[in-house]
């Protein structure tokens, strides 16, 4: 295995020290990085923590989407969270991911096999700032991924597209999809009222960096309660909806 991706990925440290990525589109270009640059870390825990913390204190069922997976920072949150609730017994995951190697690399960190250098220096630092942060211990963090891999209860899929099949229904929607620009197919509003519907339990949250006029439309439509909220380091509005 190669010990470095130079030719597919660029990893970036962001100003609060944590990693994010970008993908190569050419010789001098990349696409947009993963996370706001002044903190990947800063970024999931506001605009994520918030949506995985909330289903504790409605205590709603533990059943997380997460789109997408990128380097694992709502995957790695969400069991913390669950370890400190003493939920993980009954979490469940799905993660939606185009990039197979990204699915790969993070399957293949959670039981210790080997993984290119850049890929294990990055999930062990979003490991460790996981763990100071949630004062869960990054070994029971990773323990508890492991244990929801083995019993499928973390699955690592596919790109979200429309023709997809779903055989399970989320509490908590962990939406992190690339721009409107990037992937526009995932922001329509025809798209997120058919996903919504078929897959968010009766009661349920929804998060994500975005405030676009589709999603808010949808989420009042399917019985949402939204709150805009201030965007992470002064970016615009995020969103922020629960359905009861």
């Amino acid at each position: 295995m190669p010990n470095t991706l130079s030719d597919r990925f660029n990893f970036i440290t962001t100003e609060d020290g944590s990693p994010s990525l970008s993908f190569r589109q050419g010789p001098e270009t990349y696409s947009e990085s993963m996370h706001n640059l002044k903190g990947a870390f800063g970024e999931t825990v506001y605009v994520y923590g918030k949506a995985l913390s909330r289903i504790n204190d409605l205590n709603l069922n533990p059943h997380v989407m997460s789109l997408g997976l990128g380097i694992g920072y709502n995957e790695i949150l969400s069991a913390a969270t669950f370890v400190r609730t003493k939920k993980i017994d009954h979490a469940e995951i799905d993660s939606f991911e185009i990039d197979s190697d990204l699915r790969k690399y993070f399957a293949a960190w959670i039981n210790d096999a080997e993984v290119p250098v850049e890929f294990q220096k990055c999930y062990d630092t979003i490991l460790a700032l996981t763990a100071k942060s949630t004062t869960v211990a990054g070994e029971g963090i990773k323990a508890a991924l492991a244990q929801l891999l083995k019993s499928d209860r973390l699955r690592l899929r596919e790109a979200l597209a429309p023709t997809i099949s779903f055989d399970r229904k989320y509490s908590c929607f962990l939406f992190d999809a690339f721009s409107s620009k990037t992937s526009p197919e995932l922001w329509s509003e025809e798209f997120l009222t058919d996903f919504l519907s078929k897959t968010a339990e009766p009661r349920a949250v929804f998060s994500t960096y975005a405030c676009t006029g589709n999603l808010k439309r949808t989420l009042s439509s399917l019985g949402f309660a939204l709150e805009i909220r201030e965007g992470f380091s002064s970016k615009r509005d995020c969103t922020f909806a629960v359905r009861m």
